[in-house]
């Protein structure tokens, strides 16, 4: 008599690995869930340590910190233009989770000038190691990337420079933080639970400059951004112009208070399609995220909220302004 065979025979292993394949891909979609859902509460708890930082420094100096210094930089007036310390490079003082915290000195500019040959502007030498550090609390783990040069640690969160709606200039916008703004909440009159201090941005991809319409082609496009030096405010006529160059370098600096490095606006809708754009003088950025369906933001009493991307134009614009005494819907 022939003894059966134990093993499985070919067809009863093809339904077991058929089985096997349904319920990996059941499973996959949970297991990703869970894993978007640590990542965001991680963002989360990121941004509640900026608000708490920024609440400590207003407590300590009666104000907020400028997006940047200028005039009002603790330096020489030659030296106030190299000075350019951003809103999260004036927050290490009041955050306690990395030695850099308590290694900078926010005395010295974050630039300086050498005579070369040939002439140039360099990181401050006595500050090279510690703005080139990647800090855990300035990036949020749902991002693909986290720093683009080497010499700089990146940001995810970024300063509210208001609703660029006068074109984006850098100086007396509506938002909480702009050149030498110095906000203190005295001057948030639309009220602190319905202004946004600080909203999440994607980090850039750091490929090679390229045009608007080449990016807008690729699965990057909303980490370009086009660049026009020259242009007093941002306008359409050269903001949307595919010929336009474009470079893909948004928040390489967490320590600089350029608006390409640090700041945002409340100009277009979260994670809009439209590329961000900006030159010497005025930019318009919008807030973006790696998170499904919207962003996280900072409101300026210290709660984080999760804003959709379908949130109305207006009230988005509003939550930007500090003092446009327009009465803010639920969001």
């Amino acid at each position: 008599m022939r003894r059966k065979a134990n093993g499985f025979t070919l067809v009863e292993l093809l339904v077991v690995i058929a089985i096997i394949g349904i319920l990996v891909g059941l499973l996959l979609p949970a297991v990703q869930a869970a894993r978007e859902a640590t990542r965001r509460m991680s963002c989360s708890n990121n941004m509640k340590q900026i608000g708490l930082g920024l609440h400590m420094h207003h407590g300590t100096l009666n104000r907020f910190p400028s997006q940047r210094d200028q005039t009002k930089a603790p330096v020489p007036p030659s030296q106030q233009s190299f000075y350019r310390w951003g809103p999260l490079g004036m927050l290490t003082p009041y955050l306690e989770q990395s030695a850099i915290y308590g290694a900078i000195d926010l005395q010295k500019p974050l630039y300086i000038f050498t005579p070369g040959p040939p002439p140039s502007v360099v990181t401050h030498p006595d500050l090279g190691t510690e703005v080139s550090s990647l800090v855990p609390t300035f990036l949020c783990p749902s991002d693909v990337n986290d720093r683009i040069s080497e010499e700089w640690g990146a940001a995810n969160y970024h300063a509210n420079n208001g609703t660029a709606q006068d074109g984006g200039v850098y100086v007396d916008c509506d938002g909480l933080f702009y050149i030498d703004s110095q906000t203190r909440f005295r001057d948030i009159l639309d009220g602190v639970s319905n202004t946004v201090a600080f909203c999440e941005t994607i980090v850039g991809s750091g490929l090679a400059d390229s045009t608007r319409g080449v990016a807008n082609m690729g699965a990057e496009r909303v980490t370009a951004s086009v660049w026009n030096a020259g242009a007093p405010t941002v306008e359409d006529s050269w903001c949307l112009d595919d010929a336009r160059p474009v470079i893909f370098n948004r928040g390489e600096k967490w320590a600089d208070g350029a608006v390409n490095d640090s700041g945002y606006h409340h100009f277009r809708a979260p994670n809009a399609l439209e590329n961000d754009c900006y030159s010497r003088s005025a930019a318009i950025k919008s807030g973006r995220s790696r998170h499904d369906g919207g962003v996280m933001v900072l409101v300026a009493d210290g709660a984080v909220r999760f804003i959709t991307d379908s949130i109305d134009l207006q009230t988005w614009r509003r939550l930007g302004s500090i003092a446009d005494r327009e009465v803010i819907e639920e969001f």
